[in-house]
């Protein structure tokens, strides 16, 4: 065998062991990939869920319907009334919608109160209804200053044996002008003068102060 024949046959075994090589490359590539997997993203925190609920609640709230007591003390500004049915009288009423935070727009609500007083053999019942309205002076904090008006029917029930008085119920007219503060939501206390047509030859005015609750 030649020099040459045996460079042929050595270039041709190069050539074949390239190409081998090649193909085994190619069919490594083509092996299947490698599956990434991928964890699901953790859920959203439930904080906005329960802030909405909480926001819907507190709206529930300042919307229903309240209602509370008012008591205080009436004292007349007539010395004929207080000689008759004494200088205090125990004030009792009726509060409905809320008192929190009166707004400086206004707000208008219902207005209820019971008066009464008994001396000796004598006695005064009083009963203011009519419609209020209350705005808004300042507010700090939870407090709110407020001043306001009502006017109102008054109906009254009247004994004195020294003026020989036996009213039965009567009414007579008038309002009152109020100044006042309410603490949070509930709560507030309140001054107010009321102006009151005579009725059975008595002048029925005084100032008025009270305290309520809503609930």
């Amino acid at each position: 065998m030649t020099l040459r024949s045996t460079g042929s046959i050595l270039t041709a075994l190069a050539l074949t062991a390239l190409t081998l090589s090649a193909a085994s490359a190619q069919n490594t590539d083509t092996s299947p990939a490698s599956t990434t997997v991928i964890a699901p993203a953790p859920q959203a925190e439930a904080a906005p869920q329960l802030e909405s609920q909480t926001v819907t609640e507190q709206a529930k709230k300042k919307n229903r319907f309240r209602i509370g007591p008012e008591v205080g003390v009436f004292l007349p500004t007539s010395s004929q009334t207080r000689s008759q049915f004494g200088s205090s009288w125990v004030s009792l009423g009726v509060g409905f919608g809320s008192i929190g935070k009166v707004p400086k727009t206004g707000q208008t609500s219902l207005d209820l109160q019971v008066l009464y007083q008994t001396r000796g053999d004598n006695h005064a019942f009083l009963a203011p209804i009519g419609i209020g309205y209350r705005t808004a002076l300042s507010q700090n904090g939870s407090l709110t200053t407020y001043v306001g008006a009502t006017g109102d029917i008054y109906l009254a029930d009247l004994r004195s044996a020294d003026y020989n008085v036996h009213s039965g119920l009567r009414t007579g007219f008038g309002g009152s002008v109020l100044i006042g503060i309410n603490s949070g939501e509930s709560g507030f206390v309140e001054a107010r003068y009321l102006a009151v047509s005579k009725i059975k030859g008595f002048d029925l005015s005084g100032l008025n102060l009270t305290a309520g609750y809503r609930f």
